[in-house]
């Protein structure tokens, strides 16, 4: 008897695993996301030209990004990389720490800026023009543990600040307000 039950609760258990597996599979599929890496979800997701917020959620930490379609949550591990999306404004923010792909939107959509990132040794770890996406966000990936600062110029004007890429470093940087 204790046998059967075992057997039956081992069952249900891998059953469960497999159906866990086919809703991730499913989801993913659903969003055009299937086949993607981590990096590549966010960047997929961050450039989707669809109007804010999208349909399901999509969140990124300084470790996962974090996927929901309103009942189950899916995690992706970033690994090594950190993603910091920033959105320079001139005239109207919000307050945020871990970025919403799914919901954020910033000022200035479709805007071209030059970027640079440094970190405190005074290395540049990145130096080119990047235009925002339809929300108004810049993403770039940057290594882990890095501590620097970030500068933007849009049009004469720049905004400045620090940056840390730690584990628990905020993954949305609002505060970049372009002044001339």
């Amino acid at each position: 008897m204790k046998r059967n039950i075992l057997f039956a609760l081992l069952a249900l258990s891998v059953s469960g695993t497999a159906l866990a597996a086919q809703s991730d599979a499913d989801f993913l599929a659903a969003q055009g996301l299937a086949g993607k890496t981590p990096e590549q979800m966010v960047e997929a997701i961050e450039g989707s030209p669809q109007v804010r917020p999208l349909t399901y959620n999509a969140g990124i930490t300084s470790t996962e990004l974090k996927l929901s379609d309103g009942t189950q949550q899916f995690s992706y591990p970033l690994g090594d990389k950190f993603y910091l999306s920033f959105a320079p404004y001139l005239t109207q923010t919000h307050p945020c720490f871990n970025h919403s792909l799914s919901g954020c939107r910033g000022e200035l959509a479709n805007t071209p800026f030059e970027v640079k990132v440094t970190d405190n040794s005074g290395k540049v770890v990145v130096q080119k023009s990047m235009t925002s996406h339809a929300n108004g966000f810049v993403g770039v990936w940057l290594p882990r543990d890095l501590e620097g600062t970030i500068e933007v110029s849009y049009q004469g004007k720049t905004a400045r600040a620090p940056i840390t890429t730690h584990q628990n470093s905020q993954t949305c940087l609002t505060t970049l307000q372009l002044q001339g």
